[in-house]
């Protein structure tokens, strides 16, 4: 298994550094790769100790769907990984002391099901006791995390968040992580905030308890992800050094101090940087303690920035990347505001606040940014419309906690999906394929957020000429499940949604799809247009239709048209996944050879320009269409091939 370098680049704010030295603006990027599978090569083992409230107040569903959760979590281990299972509420009990996890993996699961609710909550002592069993089998080559799971307060023994954070801290220095996960109402998220960071891993907030079995398959995921610890970065010419950074990372005497390194999922940081005045490029110095190698790494990275006078300079036009950052940090900014008048009861001056975020967020690009920070700004709206001031003041904390990462909660879980998907990374051959592959085991996921019960066929990697890479998958599934940014509905002229693909995508989406679509009005043979995706887990759904087959001819350009606009739309949309239907060859009675081949060139040569776009999943139905994807991939990629 390859262990990719870290890569590092600097983007000052109009492209070249001042002669005269100075102060600059500037966007500084880090970001590594997935490890490259090897399947002669095991990963290293996991260690896991699930700490789950069961107080009273997780009676009921929010138990239930955190038993189902632990159990799928179980379900994804290797054999040889360990789990751990802790329950508390006043009094702790080891529900499953830790397990080297095997083939059968029933007994486990069946301890978990038997879980009861109970009283209060002795928060600390349950995280103690997953600690005690994190450390009676140390994977000291591999990684060790405690998952701590609550609905309330620490209300039983040690409540102290400072001392509790200080006991998290020290296992950190042990060697065993820790992540909290806040459900509900009525936890502390201030408490479970300051676990997390005391112990390096992550906070989530769950609204409702049926994304539980998601965030667990997250923090899996993770762990396995997680590529570098306590990253600094340092400019290392002498008296050059960083000013501020506005999100992301901590400022150290001049060096950036960044928590967690974490394959496929890049940071961008806003930086001021000071530079001594001269004509030689500054060099970057990353430092970090890398969680494969087990070794503290360090790095020197050439910056090759230009230097040019002031006036030079000046009549440079700036990067249009910065305006769009500078004013997402702002409403970062004021949205933080939020919290403190929601928490005091000033529901009318905080509605003011998002009102009038809202009408500048309204004003930015079109696209994923702008749709999603209006689709919060609304819901907030809702909740203080309801004078909700509890769940307004969560959502807003948790905002911050992720403009102080530098990445979203649903950017995270998007790049944990493509852990998910690098085989040899966690999940390799599973030992309960049924689990993994089941329709019954996503239906109980919840609405909104359904499993991808899809079978991996192929995965093949693509360099692309900017030495990025891209992805394309062949799997037998739904493609009204697939949890990624955009799906393609191969619609009609008129965007009925009544019959086949089509039909379904509408059914899952629900009537705001349709009337969306009634909105469009329709489309020309070859063109594509987009909606939001509703109910669907995608957020977007790409309509677009083609002629129906008669025999040749046109037929094959406009369903090559309706593939390209696809993935025009796509990139406009800046969508960075995309699942794919066998267009064509439904209703429209094109031959299965054809419509393949089609599709698959059309992809390639989108794919294979650089893009946002990275990963491009062709889902179907049947196996015997699969096997014609499969062959004309291999032979096409065997022709793009250098």
């Amino acid at each position: 298994m390859t262990h990719p370098v870290p890569r590092l680049t600097l983007r000052p704010e109009r492209g070249a550094l001042p002669t005269q030295g100075g102060r600059v603006e500037a966007l500084l990027e880090l970001s590594v790769d997935f490890p490259t599978p090897d399947p002669s090569v095991e990963r290293d083992p996991v260690a896991l100790a699930l700490v789950i409230d069961r107080s009273g107040s997780m009676g009921g569903a929010p138990l239930e769907h955190a038993k189902l959760a632990a159990r799928q979590a179980v379900r994804a281990l290797l054999p040889g990984d360990r789990v751990a299972v802790v329950a508390f509420d006043h009094d702790v009990d080891v529900v499953v002391p830790s397990t080297a996890v095997g083939q059968d993996r029933r007994a486990i699961e069946a301890a978990i099901g038997a879980i009861h609710s109970g009283g209060t909550t002795a928060l600390h002592a349950g995280w103690v006791q997953g600690y005690t069993e994190a450390l009676r089998h140390l994977a000291p080559k591999g990684l060790n995390r405690i998952v701590l799971l609550s609905d309330g307060l620490a209300n039983v023994g040690i409540t102290d968040p400072a001392a509790i954070a200080r006991d998290v801290r020290d296992a950190t220095d042990a060697g065993v992580g820790t992540s909290t996960i806040g459900l509900g109402r009525s936890f502390d998220e201030h408490l479970l905030r300051h676990l997390a960071d005391a112990g390096g891993g992550s906070y989530t907030f769950v609204e409702a308890p049926e994304a539980l079995a998601d965030l667990f398959e997250t923090e899996l995921a993770g762990l396995s992800a997680l590529r570098g610890r306590n990253l600094r970065i340092a400019l290392s010419d002498e008296g050059a050094r960083f000013r501020s950074v506005r999100a992301g990372a901590k400022l150290d005497r001049g060096a950036l101090l960044i928590p967690e390194l974490v394959a496929g999922l890049p940071s961008s940081l806003l930086v001021t940087l000071e530079v001594t005045p001269g004509d030689a490029a500054p060099t970057l110095e990353l430092a970090w303690d890398d969680t494969l190698l087990g070794s503290r790494q360090t790095i020197q990275v050439p910056t090759n920035l230009e230097r040019r006078s002031a006036a030079a300079l000046a009549e440079r036009p700036m990067d249009p990347e910065f305006e769009a950052l500078r004013r997402r940090d702002e409403a970062d900014r004021r949205m933080a505001s939020v919290e403190a008048e929601v928490r005091h009861g000033r529901f009318h001056e905080a509605s003011t606040i998002i009102n009038r975020l809202r009408a500048d967020v309204s004003t930015w690009t079109p696209g994923n940014a702008r749709d999603q920070r209006l689709a919060e700004l609304d819901d907030l709206r809702q909740d203080l419309r309801s004078h909700d001031g509890t769940m307004a003041a969560k959502k807003v904390h948790r905002k911050g906690v992720e403009r102080e990462r530098g990445y979203s909660q649903l950017e995270r879980s998007e790049m944990m999906q493509r852990a998910r998907e690098q085989r040899g990374l966690y999940t390799g051959p599973t030992a309960d394929p049924a689990a993994v592959a089941s329709p019954d085991a996503s239906r109980n996921r919840g609405a909104g957020r359904p499993g991808r019960t899809a079978t991996s066929l192929a995965h093949h990697t693509l360099e692309r000429s900017d030495g990025s890479r891209a992805t394309i998958e062949v799997v037998l599934g739904d493609l009204t499940e697939q949890r990624v940014d955009a799906i393609v509905n191969p619609s009609n002229r008129g965007l009925f949604g009544t019959a086949g693909v089509d039909g379904a995508i509408h059914a899952k989406a629900g009537p705001e799809l349709t009337d969306a679509c009634r909105a469009i009005g329709g489309i020309d043979y070859g063109e594509a247009v987009h909606t939001p995706g509703f109910r669907l887990p995608a957020r977007y759904v790409i309509h677009t239709a083609a002629a129906p087959w008669k025999g040749g001819g046109s037929e094959r350009k406009t369903l090559y048209a309706a593939y390209r606009a696809s993935l025009d739309v796509a990139r406009s949309l800046r969508a960075r996944s995309l699942a794919l239907p066998a267009m064509g060859t439904g209703t429209h009675g094109y031959p299965p050879e054809v419509a393949v081949e089609i599709a698959v060139d059309a992809v390639l040569a989108s794919l294979t320009k650089p893009g946002p776009t990275t990963l491009v999943r062709f889902v179907v139905l049947d196996r015997d269409l699969a096997k014609h994807y499969l062959q004309q991939l291999t032979q096409a990629l065997a022709r793009v091939a250098p």
